[in-house]
């Protein structure tokens, strides 16, 4: 495949809104990125970014701040820049302008904004603070940059889940032949035209997903060709890989640019621990194929961002940490050069297997402790959900003392096992994690992974106990007879 055909720009997303890195890990990090064969950061900010005057409560550096608790400092914040600087890694910005805006929507002081009352993740477009919000937000994030860095600013706008439902949304759709359409596009064509009134000298790009259903009339109608640069996001396995034809005949109609988007980590379930590389590599394989019957049709394919989400949104739990998904972003981008062209480092071209057996990328003691965890998960379960447990430890026979001795002794040792490795295995990662991530996150990973079991298992031990010091509870079994 033609080299240019891939495009210029191979951007590594880095979603801050969950497992935040403190800027000694960037400092590893973004070295190896480039070498690896990165071109640029595609950063993420929400909630970490250190916004100030009345927007403060949105970022790091507000007291009330609890799903990160990044304390990004603007000089901390101007530091991420100049690391990426320092290593020839251009940084993109990415402000969610109107879908996944719980992080601002969660406030008080902002609840209004939203479509629907009990629902923080979507913005209204109809209120007139709207787009002095967005325009704010944005401001604010271009402020952070030197202007000679700044060449591109991504404005979110994917997964829009509530449209057109509120009094003045449903009475402007009504009133529109394009129906909840016009909602979107205007809120999107006047941010983007804010932008190039403003900073002419910055492209715009957004997610592709809100656009896919447009009519290429409509598209074309709003202008959203010379506004924005759509990036098409596609995270399926090759078997799955459902974009084709139609998408890019109609795209190809209106945007002379166009960017993908891939994924390294965080699209295979919301609570994945560790990266299904397999299925990684697999969608950049589906990608490659795209491109090369596509892209004949596309005027410029401008690049791909790598995304990598720590969060399905701002309230999920944490899916794969950065550092234990390094070697599927090795191995995807492997797949990506070995069908262009490639001047960077040989550790791209050993094979990613290798890679997570040595230590040549910053935080793989993470890695080894996730990998731990995982086999002790998959023996805790055993025990707590087997059916020693369901047939002599059932709840039932726990709360009215009744069970055979004989058939839960062998619980104790076996648990206490659990425990005792539960225990190391928390300092360890205690210890691992507190290198990289901030207390919050540290505190979360472990509330919302070793903490559970720990406590069901010490439930099923103080269980298991209490039974054997009964013996075999003759009023128990004359009480039900």
């Amino acid at each position: 495949m033609d080299p240019l055909t891939l495009g210029s720009h191979r951007l590594i997303h880095l979603d801050l809104k969950g497992a935040p890195p403190k800027i000694s890990y960037i400092e590893k990090l973004f070295p190896i990125l480039r070498d690896w064969g990165a071109t640029g950061i595609l950063l993420e900010w929400e909630d970490t970014f250190p916004y100030m005057k009345d927007l403060k409560p949105l970022g790091g550096l507000s007291e009330s701040s609890f799903a990160t608790g990044a304390p990004y400092t603007f000089v901390e914040a101007r530091q991420i820049l100049d690391i990426a600087a320092e290593c020839g890694l251009s940084v993109i910005p990415l402000v969610q302008t109107l879908g996944h805006m719980e992080f601002v929507l969660k406030y008080p002081e902002w609840s209004g904004l939203r479509e629907l009352e009990n629902f923080p993740s979507s913005m209204c477009p109809s209120q007139p603070e709207a787009l002095p919000l967005v325009r704010n937000m944005l401001r604010q994030v271009i402020a952070l940059h030197r202007p000679s860095e700044l060449q591109y600013i991504h404005i979110g706008a994917d997964e829009v889940w509530h449209m057109g439902l509120c009094v003045n949304c449903s009475r402007r759709a009504s009133e529109s032949k394009y129906g909840k359409a016009v909602l979107f596009l205007e809120h999107i064509t006047a941010i983007a035209r804010f932008l190039k009134e403003t900073h002419p000298h910055i492209k715009v790009i957004m997610w592709d997903d809100m656009l896919r259903n447009l009519e290429t009339n409509i598209l074309q109608e709003y202008e959203m060709g010379s506004l924005v640069e759509p990036m098409v996001w596609h995270y399926n396995a090759r078997e799955h890989f459902q974009l084709g034809p139609p998408l890019w005949d109609k795209f190809s109609c209106v945007f002379p640019r166009i960017w993908a988007a891939s994924a390294f980590k965080g699209a295979t379930g919301s609570c994945q621990l560790l990266p299904v590389i397999k299925h990684h590599v697999s969608n950049h394989e589906a990608w490659l194929s795209e491109i090369e019957q596509h892209g004949s049709k596309i005027q410029k394919f401008v690049g791909i961002a790598f995304t990598g989400w720590s969060r399905y949104d701002h309230y999920a739990t944490l899916c794969e940490l950065l550092p234990v998904s390094l070697p599927s972003l090795m191995a995807c981008l492997k797949v990506w050069f070995g069908n262009g062209h490639y001047h960077g480092s040989s550790l791209v071209r050993r094979n990613h297997s290798t890679l997570m057996q040595e230590t040549e990328f910053p935080g793989w003691q993470i890695f080894g402790g996730v990998t731990a965890f995982l086999n002790i998960r998959d023996r805790y379960r055993f025990i707590a959900f087997g059916d020693q447990v369901q047939t002599w430890l059932n709840p039932w026979q726990v709360q009215n003392r009744y069970t055979n001795p004989m058939q839960i002794q062998s619980l104790i040792p076996n648990v206490n096992e659990l425990l005792n490795e539960l225990h190391s295995l928390e300092l360890y990662m205690r210890n691992n994690l507190d290198q990289i991530f901030f207390k919050s996150t540290v505190d979360e990973w472990i509330g919302s992974n070793i903490s559970p079991i720990k406590c069901h298992l010490q439930q099923i031990k103080s269980d298991t106990e209490f039974q054997l010091s009964l013996g075999c509870c003759i009023k128990g079994i004359k009480k039900l007879q």
